[in-house]
């Protein structure tokens, strides 16, 4: 029995099974010189920062979907040279707390954070001009949204069912 302990204990501490995060897990497409990331590894776990470049090409948006149901992403970090990120790009990461939006991002489609339920604050740039429907449907963990001066539209239900949204600051140019 002690044996089967110490084995069980070795297989958990070897990582087997566990996925930590880096841009080996990313799938791409690359149309016009430029990188749309369309995918991410579903095992994934823990920070994941998207690099700029990819095959020296420029990354510029997160597609439709690209880290639907990856609910082992805890924090993510957009590059600069991401301008657009996709509908339901974010959608059903449960456990992620953190993001950050560049200030390059000028758009953020439908439900693109929708059900993230462990997110407590975002910050939208300056850059970002439109978001669309629904964005944070029931992430029930935010608190607090900094909205910036360039937003000039959010669709419908941009926070239904935020159930612990305190606070909403929107730029003065708003």
């Amino acid at each position: 029995m002690k044996t089967l302990h110490v084995a069980l204990l070795a297989l958990l501490g070897s990582g087997i099974g566990v996925k930590g995060a880096d841009v080996s897990d990313l799938t791409y497409k690359v149309s016009g010189g430029k990188i749309t990331i369309t995918s991410c590894d579903k095992a994934t776990s823990g920070k994941l920062v998207i690099p700029d470049t990819i095959e020296g090409k420029p990354v510029t948006s997160i597609g439709v979907g690209a880290f639907y149901d990856c609910t082992s992403l805890t924090s993510i970090i957009i590059p600069d040279s991401v301008t657009s990120i996709g509908r339901s790009a974010f959608s059903d990461c449960y456990n992620l707390t953190s993001i950050a939006i560049p200030d390059s991002v000028t758009s953020i489609g439908d439900g693109a954070f929708a059900v993230c339920r462990s997110l407590t604050s975002i910050t939208i740039p300056d850059s970002v001009t439109s978001i669309g429907k629904e964005p944070f449907y029931c992430c029930f963990g935010l608190k607090s949204v900094i909205i910036g001066n360039g937003v000039t539209s959010i669709g419908d239900g941009a926070f239904a069912t935020c159930f612990n949204l305190k606070t909403i600051e929107v730029g003065a140019g708003n």
